[in-house]
């Protein structure tokens, strides 16, 4: 059987080795609750510190900064905007939700939801380089809006929000801004508090951490109330206990993808770009969206014309590769592009391809060969069925 070729590491990265190693004592010996006033919980307080500590350097938090460990990134993204309509919506009247129309799926249905309350969502257009322009921004603001919440890079293209930019303007006009760092942490270098977001959320399966984490982030002096109600956990912010064994393999992959970064922004955005040139090489229709864009080193959308990207994400599933036209969390993959302008049938040739820290030049040499391939043979069929009708 052909080895399998994993090319869609921002749905969800496999797990590292060692952070799944790491957990394993929490389940066996360390079982502890650490809220108990006795030794088997109290055992957990320097292992609990040391793993917060991991956590706070990979995000770029300070001491009085808040990290909320969550079951997901969605569930981090929905404390956000549940918190904002409790704690400014009901208080001051601001009702006004913004995000952007190719954003993903759980800030879209968080903040739709709050519409039967008096809410209004708004979905602010991306332009043709697939990004959140100032002036976009500026138009869609107004003295009742409560939250911009905005996902700080696209996980399928790329394209990188410029949120620096985007965060001054917030502050200016004391509007709330919320950034989904997922596919960002790891991959790129910055300086969280020259940006100043008042939230930052992120999913620890992107970044090879255990499936079931995420970290909802708080800067000091911002107002967060709890989402999941029940006890003093987390400082009385998300009831439910603290999961240590999942905190502990959260801290472990945060730690290595933080040593991992410079690989991410040579070696791995270098096999990206190899990635790139061979299919266009092989088959020069094809077409890299977002190139002359500031993008994240490690994905790519491509545009393959005249194939049905169903059609080809099929075939190259039946060789062992693993890519996405999106859907779960994220967009249907066609519809964003058609949002940036991209000509609707266009759009819906294109595949996304992510790599990740684990993906080796063997591998993207095996993939350009067999994407190139599979390319080719639909083409030629969509030609024949042309011909004949």
């Amino acid at each position: 059987m052909t080895a399998l070729i994993y090319l869609d590491n921002s749905t969800r990265g496999p797990p590292s080795e060692t952070a799944i190693s790491a957990m394993i004592p929490y389940w066996t010996t360390h079982w502890g609750v650490p809220t108990t006033p006795h030794q088997k919980g109290q055992e957990l307080y320097p292992f609990l510190t040391r793993f917060y500590q991991t956590l706070y350097t990979f995000i770029g938090a300070e001491e009085g900064d808040q990290v909320i460990l969550t079951s997901s990134g969605a569930e981090a993204v929905n404390h956000v905007i549940f918190s904002t309509y409790r704690n400014t919506t009901l208080s001051t009247g601001k009702n006004q939700f913004l995000t952007s129309n190719i954003d993903e799926a759980s800030a879209m249905m968080a903040i739709s939801h709050l519409e039967p309350f008096g809410c209004v969502g708004q979905r602010i257009a991306v332009n043709a380089q697939g990004r959140v322009t100032p002036k976009a921004l500026v138009d869609s603001l107004s003295p009742r809006t409560a939250l911009v919440s905005l996902s700080w890079a696209n996980g399928l293209t790329g394209v990188i929000q410029p949120v620096a930019e985007i965060a001054n303007l917030c502050r200016e006009r004391g509007v709330a801004l919320h950034l989904d760092a997922t596919h960002v942490l790891g991959k790129l270098f910055y300086d969280l508090k020259e940006i100043g977001a008042d939230y930052l959320t992120f999913d620890g399966s992107a970044l090879h951490a255990p499936q079931g984490t995420g970290v909802l982030y708080v800067k000091q002096g911002v107002r967060c109330s709890p989402l999941i109600f029940g006890c003093a956990d987390q400082g009385g912010m998300r009831a439910g206990g603290i999961n240590v064994p999942l905190l502990a393999g959260l801290a472990i992959a945060s730690e290595e993808a933080f040593d991992s970064r410079d690989l991410l922004c040579t070696e791995t955005a270098r096999l990206r770009n190899q990635l790139e040139n061979g299919i266009m090489k092989g088959f020069p229709r094809a077409q890299v969206c977002f190139k002359e864009q500031e993008r994240l080193p490690h994905c790519t959308t491509i545009l393959f014309p005249g194939i049905a990207n169903e059609a080809l994400l099929f075939a190259l599933n039946r060789h062992g590769i693993c890519a996405t036209i999106g859907g779960g969390n994220f967009q249907q993959l066609a519809l964003m592009l058609a949002l940036c302008g991209i000509e609707e049938t266009l759009a819906h040739s294109a595949l996304s391809f992510s790599l990740s820290r684990y993906t080796t030049e063997e591998e993207i040499d095996r993939a350009i060969s067999l994407i190139v391939e599979a390319a080719e043979r639909l083409s030629r069929f969509s030609e024949h069925i042309l011909i004949d009708t």
